[in-house]
């Protein structure tokens, strides 16, 4: 397993984050692990994975008597299975709720074995974890071609949709680039230099934008030395914000002489050379990527060390994870003065009272809590109201594309509230105040909301809504076209509330309704899912999962509250894994900002860090989690997070060489 250190540098930095860190997994709880581990791992977990048990595929027996030769090795089977135990130890998932379970001592003791005795981390020697080279999603680039440019037509919907990693479209794993994209960035580059500078600059509005960012005058020199030093000064200014960095001499030597021979060839026109220049940028690779370097006070560090990234890098990912576009002039600013790591806690404050930081709204929440599918999800309205006999239109007219949209209006703008007003992470919860317009609060029930604007509005007692598990966003998306889905619902919060997802189920499972086909019409959703988790091969995640969706099952498929006869026989009580009981969706939520608050914290920052970083997180990255979640011990307050995720070693930092920059052009006359 490859150790990772941290530079001289860095160490009284990471040193103030250990601090938080060390509560969960510190030196006494290391030295008391590396004695009990394996006879407490054997006492709690041994009925079911020892002695010839192996449920879940773990077999405690013999992991523990391969520990006695070596570690297990990166990417072995060994390896993924104490990840597997590490984080069932850790989210208290295991043991089951109704076996001897350690108390919370022998617990973080147990933790702290698995973690650092076998898997070998130290959050005293923080690992940044891989750099992966980024390509710009369709949305980044979009927004970028805007800010450079000024070119304000979409370009975002000429391109495909972008694959996901682990949830997200930021994941670098799965930003590929095909030649067919590549062809679509080549025509969006030429279509942009032709409209930003060929148009424009023939127009008389010499103080347009797009001019000024290309042409530092409008007035171009007749004298073929001034020309060539306007042409240099001109594509250096673009080129340097394009790349996000200062472009080096070799590049913009290049440039510089594709303009020359493009404006030859155009007879003698200066437009069309800096156009055939821009779109060589613009389809370039330090362009299209986001191509990260190491600070260079630290760049003869030996490989495998952590190492800051330089402050331009650092800009680009702050810009494109708060605002999805490339770094403002202050950002850059910062950087070129190398005093932007110190500035950065005010920054964020800034960046997030800007506007550009509804990108980060709508883009992180609409994958975390996936409202981007509300407005395209499918929904079978006469299927879902029609056997409610006369009158079922009248309830399907009113689940129309206004309340679609402003259902994910809703859970985006209490998101932003809830950021921006630094407010308990956990009101996203329990808030006793959600954002509503009139089409949504007549959809819901709620009375004397007028207009189509969304606005702040203190929720009813008696209306079954209060947080995101009553927003009608999370309940149409994990909803089937014509019923509710409690196997979608629960798996939603387990996996985007609790961070515990359970394992993908066998491919031979039958659909519900096989079940239902056996229950008759009158069988309850509970009746049914009892019928369906018959098999034991089903029965463990089923009840992780069953529970939590029937927790909501009062509200429909497209999450109308049901009352009066239309919620007799619906049982909404249930538990947690852990154990602790539940009545309904208000109660469930209660449990989760308050006993198992710190398991919200714990998801709420993995999501928030893999979608900053763009890569999955692995468990070398706990120590980098539990200091952001022990920043929020205190107030717990969502703008924490943020501000955490930003400071923290996988966020800032990176391993001394790392392939992940592209190199220098040699000069032309150097080959």
């Amino acid at each position: 397993m490859q150790r990772v250190f941290v530079s001289r540098r860095w160490y009284r930095l990471v040193a103030v984050g250990v601090g938080l860190a060390v509560g969960s997994f510190g030196p006494v709880a290391r030295a008391e692990a590396t004695v009990a581990g394996p006879e407490r791992l054997r006492e709690y977990c041994g009925a079911c994975h020892c002695d010839g048990g192996a449920e879940g595929g773990i077999d405690l027996d013999r992991l523990l008597e391969g520990l006695r030769t070596c570690r297990p090795s990166d990417g072995s089977a060994e390896e993924a299975a104490w990840a597997a135990i590490w984080r069932n130890l850790q989210a208290e998932t295991m043991p089951p709720a109704d076996e001897p379970r350690p108390d919370p001592a022998e617990r973080q003791a147990l933790v702290g074995f698995v973690l650092g005795d076998v898997l070998g981390v130290d959050p005293r020697r923080p690992d940044p974890g891989r750099v992966v080279l980024r390509r710009l999603n369709r949305i980044e680039y979009g927004n970028t071609v805007r800010d450079l440019t000024g070119f304000r037509e979409n370009v975002t919907d000429d391109l495909p949709p972008d694959d996901t990693g682990y949830g997200f479209d930021t994941i670098g794993d799965v930003l590929s680039l095909s030649p067919l994209l590549l062809e679509k960035y080549l025509d969006i580059a030429a279509r942009v230099a032709d409209e930003v500078v060929i148009a424009t600059g023939q127009q008389d509005d010499s103080d347009s934008a797009a001019v000024c960012r290309l042409l530092p005058s409008a007035e171009v020199p007749d004298d073929q030395g001034a020309r060539d030093d306007q042409r240099r000064a001109a594509l250096r200014q673009f080129a340097d914000r394009a790349f996000r960095r200062p472009v080096d001499d070799a590049t913009l030597d290049r440039l510089v002489g594709v303009a020359a021979d493009a404006e030859a060839a155009a007879g003698g026109s200066f437009q069309a050379g800096i156009a055939a220049a821009t779109t060589a940028v613009l389809a370039s690779p330090r362009f299209l990527f986001r191509v990260e370097e190491t600070d260079p006070a630290e760049r003869e560090a030996p490989a495998g060390t952590a190492v800051p990234i330089d402050e331009y890098a650092l800009a680009s990912r702050l810009s494109y994870f708060l605002w999805s576009t490339m770094p403002d002039d202050e950002l850059f600013r910062l950087a070129a003065e190398g005093r932007l790591r110190e500035a950065l806690r005010g920054q964020v404050e800034r960046m997030l009272a800007d506007p550009r930081s509804d990108a980060f709204v709508t883009n992180f929440v609409g994958q975390w809590l996936q409202t981007r599918d509300v407005e395209s999800k499918s929904v079978d309205v006469e299927g879902l109201y029609r056997s409610r006999g006369r009158g079922w239109w009248r309830l399907a007219r009113l689940f129309s594309w206004e309340v679609r949209e402003a259902m994910r209006l809703e859970t985006e703008l209490l998101f932003a509230h809830v950021l921006r007003e630094r407010l308990p992470a956990t009101d996203l919860l329990v808030s006793p105040v959600t954002f509503l317009n009139e089409p949504l609060a007549r959809f819901y029930g709620i009375e004397d909301v007028r207009g189509n604007e969304m606005r702040l509005v203190d929720v009813p007692t008696d209306s079954g809504r209060g947080g995101l598990l009553t927003h009608g966003s999370i309940l149409l998306v994990t909803s089937n076209p014509n019923r509710t889905s409690p196997v979608k619902r629960g798996l939603f919060v387990l996996d985007n509330l609790l961070g515990t997802p359970p394992p993908p189920p066998p491919p031979s499972v039958p659909p519900l309704e096989q079940a239902a086909a056996t229950a008759g019409e009158a069988a309850t959703m509970r009746e049914l899912m009892q019928r369906h988790r018959a098999d034991p091969g089903c029965a463990a995640c089923h009840a992780r999962m069953d529970p939590l969706g029937l927790a909501l099952e009062q509200y429909d498929a497209v999450g109308r509250f049901r009352r009066g006869e239309e919620a007799v026989g619906i049982d909404t009580a249930g538990q947690l894994i852990t154990g602790e009981p539940f009545q309904d969706a208000g109660e469930l939520a209660t449990l989760i900002a308050g006993p198992r608050r710190r398991d919200f914290h714990r998801c709420l920052v993995e999501k928030m860090l893999t979608y900053a970083i763009g890569r999955g997180l692995r468990y070398s990255d706990a120590p980098a989690v539990d200091i952001i979640i022990g920043s929020l011990d205190s107030e717990g307050r969502l703008i924490d997070a943020v501000q955490g995720v930003v400071a923290s070693v996988p966020f800032q930092m990176r391993r001394a060489g790392d392939p992940s920059v592209f190199p220098v052009p040699t000069p032309p006359e150097a080959e």
